[in-house]
């Protein structure tokens, strides 16, 4: 196409007929109108008026096919900064749900710290008290030798001494 009579042709040519993206054709579409719409804004601030139907019909008429490329080129830069922001975003916001996450999970353990704390120190408790107690009657046991040989010598001598 060498000539554009209007938003329609680029638009047909960038979006509608394109082989690429119509993310990609719209975006550079919006370009294309977007330095149609500074233009208009510059002949508004030196001429006083806005441009004629057939002005802008003419200022689409001088556009090369080049624009379209340079279109695609920018929007193209644009749609990859944009999704790089976006990328960079989620990644920051998963980023802190993890951080949140592993923050909110070590106070949970801490929470349940105290109570399991108190339960092992129960625990430790009562085992040493009953090492204790099987310390405490082994010791009798050892301190007082009531082996079955001395209590059988123990109950002969009873025995011939209640004899005689």
């Amino acid at each position: 196409m060498d000539k554009f009579s209007g938003p329609e042709d680029i638009f047909n040519e960038l979006v509608e007929q394109s082989k690429d993206s119509w993310l990609l054709g719209l975006v550079a579409f919006a370009l294309i109108e977007e330095q149609r719409i500074e233009w208009m804004k510059h002949q508004k601030e030196y001429n006083k008026k806005l441009p004629t139907s057939d002005e802008v019909k003419n200022w689409y008429e001088q556009q090369p096919e080049g624009v379209l490329l340079r279109a695609k080129d920018d929007a193209e830069a644009r749609l990859k900064d944009y999704s790089n922001e976006t990328l960079n975003a989620i990644i920051e916001d998963q980023r802190k749900e993890v951080e949140q996450g592993i923050i909110v999970s070590e106070l949970r353990e801490i929470k349940k710290f105290w109570p399991q704390f108190g339960v092992n120190l129960a625990g430790g408790f009562v085992s040493a008290l009953l090492f204790a107690i099987a310390l405490t009657i082994i010791a009798f046991f050892v301190i007082n030798d009531t082996s079955p040989s001395k209590i059988g010598f123990k109950l002969r001598e009873q025995v011939e001494v209640n004899n005689d």
